[in-house]
């Protein structure tokens, strides 16, 4: 099978049977000098299993790019952070579509064999993990396509170059009822902007939806049947209805913790009676099947009860929790703030250093230094689990890289701000919305460090229940509520509009008229929530922290980097240790001179603003004698310049130098010229 797409200005030539013929289907994706395999593989059923164990792996291979790996033994190790932020795009937008009854465990590997850096690889391998699956003989709901979205010079552009400076990106799965998921960053666009760049993105979509049918009609596998469910007596099932008021009881608590409990008592007391009831009448009890059922019924009653205006805490569906805000709980820290709504709560810190400091992404088409960067962390004890910490999985890095991405809207760029910022968020606890908590703390603890941001950014998750025509959507979502809804929506931004977008949809298909409810509702909330915010810190602190590093930036002429950093690097490593700073220069000449002693970080910038001096004819210069060889005087102009003058050319000549001139001595001379083999000609003033 082989089929060419075009998507914007791209063309995609999807081609399938040839590579990995053992897999269930696999697709092989070209575009440009981009190859990627995706292959989908599900294992045999497992009777006993009550859960869909799906995984999904985006990979690249260096070699697709000429390069070799950095890690230990030269091999691709563990997968990079923007690998697994792909993995997790692509998930979130296959796995709403596999049918409930579907439990065999499913590996969707995707393998970038040969790159391109202009195209965005990720979200086109979704396209083709899409088409393999429509083809295989596994169950599933699609198509999807997935759509990168730039807006460029005011236009929207499908699957832009990657370097292309925009003011809004996001990637868009659009399914056939609509779409599914979007996440993306923006600067400080409004809503209406927004819902325009979906439109854009569902009236591509539409085509290319119909031709992944067309395939799967014309290529696809006849789709392995699904196992049916033993359905026990009605008379048994309809037992758990009499929970029902119980379950209600349970559910209107405001209180997180006596919610679950009171919700696993009435669980416990129905399974027990329906149990007693199965070995009475001599049935098999089917503890995976009750759980489904009584959880059925538990969001039945939640969804019946929010439609109708009660949210579990009897806030109204527009009304935030408490928040409490603090700046500077950690003296230490160059900047830091607590943030916490309702039992959510997120401590962060601002860190601030030099260029040194920053983090190197590595890539198969190289590396780059990311000079802003969040780390969002989730212990266990936040959900109070009895469990070992362990590192970060993708559910961190996923929401670290949405708040990353919130922030860096309003990040100073070098030039005003030479530092290396970073952000860490510690999730003390949680119930919902922790990555909209970091968003807050967030921002708050960059205005405690003194880092002059744009605008001040905040986060709010929002719900929605959606049935029978009617719907409620919720603001400030909790963490049952986000498990029962039928969307997770969460939208940052500044005073002047919104900075990064995620959506994920349950529920097949959202009109125009409720998202824009949404994200108008949500903008409220935001500013609500921004005002609160500005009541405890109005503006970022004038000055920096007294521990935190100082940093001064000079342009110097590309000429004289080799004088400043000298042979092997002994003048700059000499000038750092004499100053005790660190400084850096790039290949265009920009230096950065960092440290904690603000006379060090002077003397080096007087050091190297000397050496960058420009000379000009009739300049008067007091210079330093560095040694006397007849009939020269060997002086330094400045640091690094040094020149010589003839004894013909000084008052009073004599040809005794040695006793006029000692090494140390100041001399004023004249700025001549230059002679003709380009060294500096002195005279006396």
């Amino acid at each position: 099978m082989k089929q060419t797409i075009d998507i914007g200005t791209r063309t995609f030539d999807l081609e399938s049977g040839v590579w990995a013929p053992q897999t269930n289907a696999s697709v092989v994706l070209r575009c440009g000098s981009a190859v990627l395999l995706v292959t989908v593989v599900a294992g045999n059923e497992n009777p006993d299993q009550d859960f869909f164990p799906l995984t999904v792996e985006y990979r690249e291979r260096f070699a697709g790019a000429g390069h070799f790996p950095t890690g230990a033994g030269r091999r691709e190790l563990r997968s990079s952070d923007a690998e697994t932020l792909s993995s997790r795009l692509i998930d979130r937008s296959l796995r709403p579509l596999f049918p409930k009854e579907y439990r065999r465990e499913t590996v969707v590997s995707i393998m970038a064999f040969s790159g391109d850096p202009s195209l965005d690889m990720p979200t086109a391998a979704l396209n083709a993990a899409s088409l393999a699956l429509m083809i295989s003989d596994i169950p599933w709901d699609g198509p999807v396509v997935g759509l990168r979205i730039a807006r460029i010079n005011g236009k929207f552009v499908a699957f832009p170059d990657q370097n292309a400076a925009s003011d809004m990106n996001f990637v868009i799965s659009v399914s056939p009822d609509g779409i599914i998921m979007v996440e993306g960053g923006a600067q400080e666009v409004s809503e209406d902007e927004l819902i325009q760049c979906m439109d854009f993105a569902s009236d591509i979509a539409a085509p290319i939806i119909q031709i992944q049918r067309d395939l799967a009609l014309q290529h696809g596998k006849t789709k392995l049947a699904l196992t049916p469910v033993n359905i026990p007596p009605q008379e048994l099932i309809e037992q758990l209805d009499h929970a029902i008021p119980d379950i209600q009881n349970a559910l209107h608590r405001g209180d997180k913790w006596e919610r679950t409990n009171a919700l696993k008592s009435t669980k416990d007391a129905i399974l027990t009676q329906i149990k007693d009831a199965c070995a009475a009448l001599n049935l098999d009890f089917s503890q995976a099947f009750w759980n489904d059922a009584f959880e059925t019924r538990v969001r039945n009653t939640a969804r019946a009860m929010i439609l109708d205006g009660t949210r579990f805490d009897d806030r109204k569906l527009d009304q935030i929790r408490p928040i409490r805000c603090e700046a500077k709980p950690l003296p230490s820290a160059h900047g830091s703030a607590f943030f916490s709504r309702g039992l959510t709560q997120s401590l962060s810190t601002c860190t601030l250093g030099g260029p040194r400091d920053a983090l190197r992404l590595d890539n198969m088409f190289g590396s780059t230094d990311c000079r802003f960067f969040l780390h969002y962390n989730f212990p266990p004890y936040s959900v109070g689990e009895a469990k070992t910490p362990k590192g970060p999985g993708r559910r961190e890095i996923g929401h670290g890289m949405l708040a990353q991405r919130a922030l860096t809207a309003v990040i100073p760029p070098a030039e005003q701000f030479p530092y290396t910022i970073r952000v860490v968020s510690d999730i003390l606890s949680s119930d919902g919305s922790s990555s909209m908590a970091t968003v807050c703390a967030g921002c708050l603890a960059l205005m405690d460090a003194g880092v002059p941001i744009k605008a001040p950014v905040t986060g709010i998750a929002m719900g929605l229940i959606s049935e029978n025509g009617r719907h409620a959507i919720l603001t400030d979502i909790c963490g049952d509520e986000d498990h029962l809804g039928d969307m997770d929506f969460k939208v940052c931004g500044t005073k002047n509009g919104v900075t990064a977008l995620q959506m994920d949809l349950k529920v097949e298909g959202l009109s125009r008229e409720t998202l824009r409810e949404a994200l108008m509702q949500a903008r409220r909330a935001r500013h609500q929530i921004l005002d609160i915010i500005l009541q405890t810190l109005p503006a970022p602190r004038p000055s920096l922290a007294p521990n935190a590093p100082k940093t001064l930036t000079l342009k110097v002429r590309k000429a004289i980097i080799g004088d400043i950093i000298g042979s092997g690097g002994a003048n700059i490593r000499a000038l750092m240790e004499q100053t005790q700073t660190q400084i850096d220069i790039d290949d265009d000449g920009l230096v950065r001179i960092s440290g904690t002693d603000e006379a060090g970080i002077q003397a080096a910038h007087t050091a190297i603003a000397a050496k960058n001096r420009r000379f000009h004819v009739g300049d008067i210069v007091q210079a330093y004698v560095l040694f006397v060889k007849p009939p020269f005087v060997r002086l330094e102009l400045t640091p690094g310049m040094e020149a010589s003058i003839h004894v013909n050319d000084l008052p009073q000549s004599s040809t005794f130098l040695e006793d006029r001139f000692k090494p140390g001595d100041i001399l004023s001379v004249r700025i001549q010229g230059t002679d003709d083999r380009g060294n500096i000609r002195l005279t006396a003033p």
